[in-house]
């Protein structure tokens, strides 16, 4: 099991499972066999403890007790200084009270003289029961009752027991851990968007990968794998290579820490020398991470919903039959291939990806506009949707901006088409802005996000007073800029709004847009520093600024649209990025070079 001969006794085994190699690099199964070796190293531990407590005791152990780990322990994906979670079972028949307590001492005072975490309990069977039923993290952490020593029968009679329970009690105790879920995100934020993030704690961290594992178990609803398991993974993964860079157990990885830790995953370079306060592997660190916590919020959603579902009193429907055979039952049309199945959007039976380029794009604008969830075998589908010709025609612009219109109803439909792989099969460009942070105390959000967030933004801005008004069609061209504008945050630039203009022509000449229309949007693309950078460093009395901006945008048309794109960047990036002062101050310029552009 753990290749040591003897195995380490208690006092020996923290630094044991310090000393277990951890792999580097990115070799696939590597961080779940350090994990499995970190577990058999424990169990071996123990294993001698509760030998040694059987004969410290004289009592016999072979049945009646048990010692079992729980939590991570119990999973066996604990990192190299996780607590120690071990459950002491009895049957409350064959041992005494006095006994128990005296075989309890001699199991965890050694522990704690060995300065390991522990996190213990003693329960009868029908206690393991009681508890469960009245705690609901604890509950949680029982599901995954494992034997480690003492009577197998009896542990595996707990672990059942629970199991049991929870199945039958799932639909009562549902909101209690969704609440629990959401509670959680409120107070540690999303994963994915933090510089310093909780592993365990944020939104698509580690305690939510719990969760998902938890629902599946209730029997309501499936167990997502593939990406999930590797998103799990890797998040473990994480943890552990902080632990071993910290010699700490430790949850929040912190910015100082995130080159060592990016370097033991196989990030980065490790023989290079940062003079910088951020390297290319610590983005590259946050970058993944980031991709790993979308994927456990995706799976806990989608967990979620049909865990919900399943809770819901069913109904009876008769099915149809004709000629003496049963048909399909005709699912309620949302257009042209989409149809709407128990709250989600799924592909009609009509409907062919292979042949039907605009699938995807309507299925995005319908899903924005009737706030219905995309199902998991729809977006998997939809990634195989054909490409959209070059140039886009006419309609597929029209439902591309169709769904850049519906404000934050479209953020959550992006965020699932981009995990399916659709948006950088639409916008190649997109690849070197995904899941990219941003190391700005203004910004919220990865700059992926944060451009649907602007995009979103756009409808609640309005136009600025003096300035020409838009159309529709000008509409549509602020809600690209506002979708592009940071395209040029990529590996290596430098400034990232002439590269966003210099990829935002030809991508915008894929999309079909006329010259005249695609050369404003590359302006705003262009200048959307322009207005807040102008307004808060130089003086906006004095007319060679003014007519250094009014040179730079040329129109009051162009000038209306960059106030609404400066307004919508601002409030995407953060509350502190659109104040009170810094809006008056950008009013105050537009207003000026708006009466200058309107001079003959």
């Amino acid at each position: 099991m753990t290749g040591l001969t003897p195995p380490p006794t208690v006092g020996e085994l923290r630094q044991a499972r310090l000393a277990v190699p951890r792999p580097d690099g990115r070799e696939p199964g590597a961080g779940a066999r350090y994990r499995r070796r970190l577990a058999d190293l424990t169990d071996a531990a123990l294993a001698g403890l509760w030998a040694d407590a059987a004969r410290r005791t004289g009592l016999d152990l072979s049945r009646g007790a048990a010692l079992t780990a729980v939590g991570s322990l119990g999973r066996r994906d604990g990192g190299p200084l996780s607590d120690l979670d071990l459950l002491l079972v009895h049957d409350g028949r064959t041992l005494g009270a006095a006994e128990v307590a005296g075989l309890a001492d001699a199991l965890w005072y050694p522990l704690w003289d060995a300065h390991l975490d522990l996190d213990h309990a003693v329960r009868s069977l029908a206690e393991c029961r009681s508890v469960a039923s009245r705690d609901v993290p604890a509950a949680v952490g029982l599901l995954d009752v494992r034997a480690v020593a003492g009577d197998a029968t009896l542990a595996a009679a707990a672990s059942a027991a629970v199991l049991a329970d929870w199945r039958h009690a799932a639909r009562r105790r549902l909101p209690e851990l969704l609440d629990s879920v959401t509670e959680r995100a409120e107070r540690a934020g999303e994963l994915a968007y933090l510089i310093e993030p909780d592993l365990k704690e944020a939104r698509g961290g580690l305690r939510d990968a719990v969760v998902v594992h938890a629902l599946a178990a209730s029997w309501l609803t499936d167990r997502p794998h593939g990406e999930f398991d590797t998103a799990w993974a890797h998040l473990l993964d994480v943890r552990d290579a902080l632990t071993l860079v910290t010699g700490r157990r430790a949850a929040r990885l912190l910015l100082p820490e995130q080159d060592d830790v990016a370097h033991r995953l196989g990030l980065g370079h490790p023989g290079a020398t940062a003079d910088a306060v951020v390297s290319d592997a610590a983005d590259d660190l946050l970058t993944s991470l980031a991709q790993a916590a979308r994927v456990v919020s995706a799976a806990l959603d989608a967990t979620v919903r049909r865990a919900r579902r399943a809770t819901r009193p069913s109904r009876f429907v008769r099915p149809l039959v004709a000629g003496g055979r049963a048909l399909p039952p005709r699912l309620p049309s949302l257009g042209k291939g989409l149809a709407e199945h128990d709250g989600e959007l799924v592909l009609a039976g009509d409907a062919d990806p292979v042949t039907d380029p605009l699938l995807a794009l309507r299925a995005a604008a319908t899903a924005a506009r009737t706030g219905l969830p995309l199902s998991p075998v729809t977006l998997e589908s939809l990634a195989a949707t054909a490409p959209v010709p070059a140039p886009w025609p006419g309609e597929a612009r029209a439902l591309l901006l169709d769904l850049l219109a519906r404000g934050e109803a479209q953020v959550p439909v992006w965020e699932a088409l981009d995990l399916a792989g659709v948006v950088t099969r639409w916008f190649p460009e997109w690849a070197a802005v995904r899941n990219r942070p941003q190391r700005n105390a203004l910004h919220r959000h990865t700059v992926d996000r944060h451009l649907v967030q602007t995009a979103a933004q756009v409808p609640a801005t309005a136009p600025a007073s003096g300035t020409a008004r838009d159309g529709d069609d000008r509409e549509g061209l602020l809600l690209l800029a506002a979708f592009f504008h940071d395209i040029g945050k990529v590996p290596g630039g430098r400034d990232h709004s002439a590269t966003g203009a210099r990829l935002a022509g030809p991508l915008l000449d894929r999309l079909g847009l006329a010259p005249r229309d695609r050369d404003l949007v590359v302006l705003l693309v262009r200048e959307h520093l322009l207005l807040p950078a102008v307004a808060t460093t130089r003086d906006i009395a004095d007319p060679h600024v003014l007519r250094e901006v009014a040179t730079a945008v040329g129109s009051r048309e162009a000038l209306g649209l960059l106030r609404r794109l400066t307004e919508a960047d601002a409030r995407a990036a953060g509350p502190q990025a659109w104040t009170a002062w810094r809006a008056s101050l950008v009013d105050t310029l537009t207003a000026r070079v708006a009466a200058l552009l309107a001079l003959p």
